[in-house]
């Protein structure tokens, strides 16, 4: 039968050989963490220069430094870092929701940035027929059974998804770049999407001009994951102290300026079966 050998495992067997030949540990020695990542700008992504960059990719290096720890990143797909950490063989995810389910094999730091989640539509054509042209407010548009909406498979980006039935019906797509395909094709009246990733390719389309936003559904705090076994209280008491110490998020990670309101959108907090956005 294979044995797995986590991280932890193996720094406290290097410790004990070590000890056993009359040796110790280097004075200020770092603990190492594995980490994942995958492609999703701005948040991880390779830069023009062929180095990993991006807002979690930073946020996690500073964290984690100042707490002690060091960093070393593994190009992963969310739903196998997920595997590998409850299997304690991976000992971070950037990133993740805090939920109850996953607090069985995790450990999750304070939240560290939020996601914002947001209804976007193309804009109108003059001299066209506007779908969105009289909805001035979320019951409103609750209500609507003529507007075909997007949004990624398995995510349930908001709380009143039950209870509105346009919401609810929105059709699932395996991607976001398929639904910002979609929209500005006038295939889709709108497209619910976390709304940096939209704001990064709409960006790289040069298309963000020809996009607005009808509705910020709300803000989801997100937190580091730890591997149960790959850090001490110890550990996250510091990396939450890391966190305490970061300068607030500049204008440019700001939620767009949206048409309509949503009272719950600054309140919301999420559901527990919600996930990343990308991420089942």
């Amino acid at each position: 039968m294979a044995v797995h050998i986590t991280s932890k495992c193996r720094r406290w067997r290097q410790a004990g050989l070590l000890l056993a030949l009359g040796l110790s540990l280097p004075l200020g020695a770092k603990t190492t963490l594995s980490v994942a990542w995958s492609h999703w700008p701005p948040f991880s992504y390779i830069n023009s220069q062929g180095s990993l960059d991006g807002l979690d990719v930073t946020m996690t290096r500073q964290i984690l430094s100042q707490a002690g720890l060091e960093t070393r990143f593994r190009n992963l797909p969310w739903a196998r870092a997920l595997h590998l950490i409850k299997q304690q063989q991976l000992d971070l995810a950037m990133g993740a929701l805090d939920t109850p389910d996953r607090r069985e094999f995790a450990r999750f730091s304070a939240p560290y940035r939020r996601s914002t989640f947001v209804l976007l539509s193309h804009n109108p054509i003059p001299g066209h027929a506007d779908p969105w042209q009289g909805i001035q407010s979320l019951p409103a548009l609750c209500q609507q059974t003529q507007l075909h909406l997007g949004k990624l498979r398995g995510t349930r980006p908001t709380q009143r998804m039950e209870h509105c039935p346009a919401l609810k019906d929105a059709n699932d797509y395996n991607t976001d770049d398929r639904l910002i395909e979609l929209l500005l094709a006038r295939r889709l009246d709108g497209v619910i999407m976390e709304w940096q990733y939209a704001r990064y390719r709409l960006q790289q389309l040069g298309a963000d001009s020809f996009i607005r936003c009808q509705l910020l559904l709300h803000h989801q705090p997100v937190s580091l994951m730890f591997a149960k076994e790959a850090v001490s209280e110890a550990e996250i008491a510091r990396v939450n102290e890391a966190i305490a110490t970061l300068p607030p998020p500049g204008n440019a990670f700001a939620p767009p300026p949206c048409r309509f309101d949503n009272p719950e959108g600054e309140q919301a907090a999420p559901r527990p079966d919600t996930a990343q956005t990308r991420q089942p």
